[in-house]
Parts: structure tokens; C-alpha cells; sequence
């Protein structure tokens, strides 16, 4: 099978059927979601003239915004499509060669960074925002801070409480550990690729495309990455850091010591003196003694834990030497960050 039989892009439909209204894609890089995603919105802009916010996190980031339609004009052509600043446009192709041709806005270019700026402008004909990698991919980008919180303004400023407006969260399956995955508590299933979560609100596709990949696989690239870890990061939809390295249950003799509040939230430490290894799980006990890494998460009820106390330099030594162990894959991530200050 050569690579022009690759299944075109990803078809929504399906996560679609489960109604919610933050609806996120995760999978392989090249299944074909943007593209996807693309098709979806220009496609109801051309029936029912339902505008779209196409989204990603800083500017920098949309700067080959031009080239947008490039992969898909194809799929129209009697459309033609430009864009124009921070616009999306289309114009009839019957029109071409007309002095003053009608180019309609069907959509409207975004970073989150700078959403703050846009409170006052209305998006009442919008009805999809395309939420492109959301996960960071690996390099220098950085989440924005409470980037969730951010998000939220943001969908509440365009929405304006109208419930009409579904957002498409499009990413590579590179990590759990993002701001979104931590907020709404959603956790790759092995058993279901389905995750729906917040009584239906948020519905989560964790794609796994076999036919996509022996498609990648039938090619020259495919045939030379193929049983790599770059195969898995690249075709697949397995995460970097979703393994179960250090992940082991409380032992019944382990003793609750303190809890730890943290950017990712509260977790219990638990120390076992006759193996002398801690156990760090997110489930709390019903009395509790609290530490804060957050200064102003401060209160009468939480002392500040400073990186470089006691209790949090033993833990630390007992990482590095493996007696720490987790109750899943997001409580290890958090303590590993936690670890390296």
C-alpha cells in the first residue's frame, strides 16, 4: 500500500455522537485531525454560515497561518479561500476575474496568550474553535500559567453563555501531564478509547488508528521507524510519560506522615518504616496534616513547605535512590517536576 492510500484525515463523527461541547481529539501525529477539523468547519460555513476560531497558544505559533488552506481548498473547488490578517476568507470561484469580489470572514485566527485583549469583541456567529496542540509537543514552549482558567475565559467570552459553541482539542499523544488532562482528571483508558467526563461536557477520543499505522508502516519512512520509540511517539498513541515505572500500591503497613499541595494538586506521603520507602497517592485521608508549595495558597490551616525543607529533602533522597513509589503515572510525573527544583 503506498502512501496516497493513507486514509485522508480523522473523522469526528463519533466523538461527535456523544454531544459534548469540549470535545477532544489525541492520537498519532499524521491521522489527519487538523485536517479533519478543517473540513468540519469551512463545510458549515458554506451550508449555514456558522463562523470558526481557529486557536493556538502563543503567536509565534500561528505565523504560517497563510498557508491554512493549502492541504484542503481541493476538497472545495467552488470555493477559493485566502486569508487576510488574523481572517479567514472565501469568495464564489464564479466570481474570479470580477474587479470587486465578495470575500466573506469565515473565521477568525487566535493565540490564547493575547485572548484577555479580545473580551470586548463578538463572536456571535462562531460555533467551533479548533483548539490546535494543545499538549505541547517537546521544545521551548511553555504553558501558560493557570492555562486552563485562561481557556475558560476565553470559551466563556466567545460562547457568552449561549451553549452554541463546541471547541475541538486537537494534540499528538506526547504527554498526560498538561494543564487540561490535570483540571478536568482525564486519564487514558486502556479498556475504552472513549473518555467522557463532567457529565458529558468534556468527551475525550483517544485515537488508536491500526489502520493508519500499517498504512505508515507499507511506506519507506514507515519501514525505517518502524519498532522505534519514535514509531510509538509518531504513529501510535502511546504517551512518553503514561508508564508504570514506580507505580505500586500502598502498602497496608505504610503510615500517613503529611499531605502536599502542590500546582497539580493535594497528595498524601506515606512512610514504611520497616522498608523505609514512601508511598505518594492522590486520595487523601479524612484527617490531615497540610503542607503548601504555594505561597499564596497559604492560610491558618496550611503551613508553606519551602523546596529545600527536611521532609521534602528526604523525599527527594529517597527518589533518587527508587524508594518512592506512586499510585499512577500523573502522581510520579508531579513529584518528578517537584524532585528536579
Amino acid at each position: 500500500m503506498s502512501a496516497k492510500k493513507l486514509h485522508p484525515y480523522y473523522n469526528f463523527n463519533r466523538l461527535f455522537s456523544y454531544n459534548g461541547t469540549y470535545n477532544c481529539a489525541v492520537g498519532g501525529r499524521g491521522v489527519g485531525k487538523t485536517y479533519g477539523a478543517k473540513k468540519i468547519v469551512i463545510r458549515d460555513f458554506l451550508k449555514r454560515g456558522d463562523m470558526f476560531i481557529y486557536l493556538r497558544r502563543y503567536k509565534t505559533e500561528l505565523a504560517g497561518r497563510g498557508t491554512f488552506f493549502a492541504d484542503i481548498m481541493h476538497e472545495f473547488p467552488n470555493h477559493d479561500f485566502r486569508v487576510q490578517g488574523n481572517t479567514a476568507q472565501v469568495a464564489d470561484a464564479n466570481t474570479r476575474g470580477e474587479k470587486k469580489r465578495e470575500w466573506r470572514t469565515m473565521g477568525y485566527f487566535i493565540a490564547l496568550s493575547t485572548a484577555q485583549s479580545q473580551k470586548g469583541v463578538s463572536f456571535h456567529s462562531v460555533t467551533k474553535i479548533i483548539f490546535d496542540e494543545f499538549i505541547i509537543e517537546r521544545g521551548n514552549l511553555q504553558y501558560l500559567p493557570k492555562e486552563a482558567t485562561v481557556f475558560n475565559n476565553f470559551y466563556s467570552t466567545v460562547d457568552r453563555w449561549q451553549d452554541r459553541t463546541k471547541v475541538l482539542f486537537l494534540a499528538n499523544s506526547v504527554s498526560i501531564m498538561n494543564p487540561y488532562f490535570i483540571e478536568y482528571d482525564i486519564r487514558p483508558d486502556e479498556e475504552k478509547d472513549i473518555v467522557v467526563t463532567h457529565d458529558g461536557f468534556l468527551v475525550c477520543h483517544f485515537i488508536d488508528s491500526e489502520r493508519f499505522a500499517n498504512s505508515v508502516f507499507e511506506t519507506k519512512f514507515g519501514k525505517f521507524i518502524k519498532n522505534t520509540e519514535y514509531a510509538d511517539y509518531a504513529v501510535g498513541n502511546k504517551f512518553d510519560d503514561n508508564t508504570d515505572a514506580l507505580i505500586v500500591p500502598k502498602d497496608s503497613k505504610a503510615r500517613y506522615m503529611f499531605t502536599l499541595e502542590t500546582k497539580n494538586g493535594k497528595f498524601s506521603v506515606w512512610y514504611n518504616m520497616f522498608t523505609n520507602e514512601y508511598t505518594i497517592q492522590e486520595k487523601l485521608p479524612k484527617s490531615q496534616n497540610v503542607y503548601t508549595l504555594l505561597p499564596d495558597k497559604m492560610d491558618s490551616e496550611k503551613t508553606l513547605m519551602m523546596h529545600n525543607d527536611r521532609p521534602l529533602a528526604s523525599l527527594r533522597t529517597a527518589f533518587r535512590s527508587a524508594r518512592v513509589t506512586f499510585d499512577k503515572p500523573s502522581t510520579r510525573n508531579t513529584f518528578v517536576d517537584v524532585f528536579k527544583r
